[in-house]
């Protein structure tokens, strides 16, 4: 049954739609590229760059604060979720908690300003084991999440809500994942996208696994990693909170560095997955902010 967060927040959503007007942009016609206006686009109607020069500060920044501990323990989540908040707040986009018997999810609806689209939902898990600071599992995916907040909020056309969530508990069981999934309608989803771990990329292939996607996502993710220069393997990895919607019919798809692939983390779940450790690989975590903001860009605005 539909929570009376999502209730409100959707509701929110619907009545921005009706009320503004204003006018958006275009994808990038050339890698990493921004500000283009599409010949159909209502006048007016742009697209923030997505290469914004404070792009790579911004995304260590938040995973610097993060990292900073453990986000673990019930104190160590509470940390965690008061900092996205406030950095979702900052953006213009005030959040709730959505609670469940054992966490909480941290959940901000940005509304459309052109219409009301079906719901594009973006989200990555908050939390790490104990002892692991979890710069890379998953500060990074949080990090692309706020990243992708800041893309919206400097897009005035927007055609469809878009759910930024931050989940509790992926690590011992999905379960804020699974808790936020019983609150959608599936006919009311456009898509999922889940973000866990982007910051490793070893081999300097800027390759990229996106988990089981339907093939209509894989061709949006397929589309935007051409324009911003990335690249791209499928895979049937299911152990993720992608799954958690996937499970009840609603298309979902998660991306990750090369997990099957071999190029990926060895400090995983340990003291090591610290902010130093993936240092190196900046440049990769704000392709994978660039690449997840085109996908959500092509799915929320003209």
């Amino acid at each position: 049954m539909r929570s009376s967060l999502v209730l409100s927040a959707l509701a929110r959503a619907a009545l921005a739609g009706s009320i503004a007007s204003a006018g958006c942009g275009d994808d990038a016609g050339a890698p990493d590229a921004g500000l283009d206006a599409r010949p159909d686009a209502p006048p007016g109607c742009t697209r923030p760059a997505l290469d914004a020069p404070d792009l790579s500060a911004y995304l260590a920044g938040v995973v610097d604060a993060l990292a900073a501990a453990p986000r673990a323990t019930v104190t160590e989540r509470d940390a965690a979720r008061t900092y996205v908040s406030a950095q979702l707040a900052s953006m213009g986009f005030p959040s709730q908690l959505h609670a469940y018997p054992s966490g909480a999810n941290v959940v901000a609806i940005v509304p459309p300003t052109l219409g009301a689209g079906q719901l594009v939902v973006l989200g990555a898990h908050l939390d790490s084991v104990l002892g692991s600071p979890g710069a890379n599992d998953n500060a990074s995916g949080a990090a692309v999440v706020l990243a992708v907040g800041r893309y919206l909020r400097d897009t005035p056309c927007r055609t469809a809500p878009v759910a930024l969530v931050l989940f509790d508990e992926e690590e011992v069981g999905r379960f804020g994942s699974r808790a936020y999934a019983q609150t959608l309608v599936p006919t009311e989803v456009r898509a999922v996208h889940t973000i866990d771990q982007v910051a490793w990329d070893a081999d300097g292939d800027r390759r990229f696994e996106l988990e089981l996607p339907t093939p209509a996502l894989e061709a949006e993710w397929r589309a935007a990693a051409a324009l911003v220069g990335a690249s791209l393997t499928t895979t049937s990895t299911s152990g993720t909170d992608h799954q958690s919607f996937r499970a009840l019919g609603i298309p979902a798809a998660g991306l990750t560095e090369e997990y099957v692939g071999g190029d990926t983390s060895p400090l995983r779940h340990t003291p090591g997955d610290t902010p130093a450790s993936i240092a190196p690989y900046l440049d990769y975590l704000a392709l994978a902010a660039r690449l997840t903001g085109q996908v959500i860009l092509d799915e929320a605005s003209p």
